[in-house]
């Protein structure tokens, strides 16, 4: 999100839907050529379009209550808290059954537990399962979202190289055209020079006859 406003700092969004915006992503993959005229119309057209999201916070706005609660219960289900939790109610059920002997509710060896556990183990595996599907969702997401600011990276790379090339050239031109000047006004002044000491030596051999 931080980026997102970034980049609108800098680069005033454009109005334009995912879909064109992917459109505009496939033809520049389908490019051979990333300095061709046509890859700089398609590189003019991209410029202006943030293709940074957000991928896990526009998921996470589309989850239901279910993918939620699964993904509360996954990381409760794989935290510390759990274990330590899970392994006192285990000791006090196991003790007060162990205490209450004869009366106990659920004396040794303990088949209620056994059937609570068998109970849980089962539930919590799919729950597990979809909170697991849920993030390799996100995953996919935001590595096809990496992709996308690669290539606009690396497109926009080549058109700086295109510029700069070009810059290069001119400048290499200029220069060029520089030496010729400054070679022709050596030439001229050095005639120049020779000039005014011949008309120089001319007069004092006058003066002298």
């Amino acid at each position: 999100m931080y980026n997102d406003l970034l980049l609108n700092r800098i680069v005033p969004p454009v109005d334009g839907s995912d879909d064109e915006i992917q459109d505009l992503i496939t033809e520049i993959e389908e490019l051979e050529n990333l300095l061709s005229p046509e890859a700089q119309e398609l590189i003019a057209d991209l410029r202006p379009h943030i293709v940074t999201d957000d991928v896990y916070e526009q998921i996470d706005e589309r989850a239901s209550v279910g993918d939620r609660l699964a993904d509360k219960l996954s990381t409760f289900a794989g935290s510390w808290k759990f274990i330590i939790l899970f392994v006192v109610i285990m000791g006090a059920w196991m003790g007060v059954n162990f205490y209450l002997g004869t009366q106990a509710f659920d004396p040794f060896p303990f088949i209620l537990l056994n059937l609570i556990l068998s109970t849980l183990a089962a539930l919590q595996a799919p729950v597990i399962l979809m909170s697991q599907n849920r993030q390799a969702t996100k995953d996919r997401a935001q590595s096809e979202n990496d992709y996308q600011v690669n290539l606009k990276n690396e497109v926009e790379i080549a058109d700086l190289h295109r510029k700069i090339d070009s810059l290069t050239d001119a400048l290499t031109m200029q220069t060029r055209l520089v030496n010729v000047l400054v070679e022709a006004r050596r030439k001229e002044l050095n005639a120049t020079v020779r000039m005014i000491e011949r008309v120089q030596h001319g007069n004092g051999h006058t003066i002298v006859g």
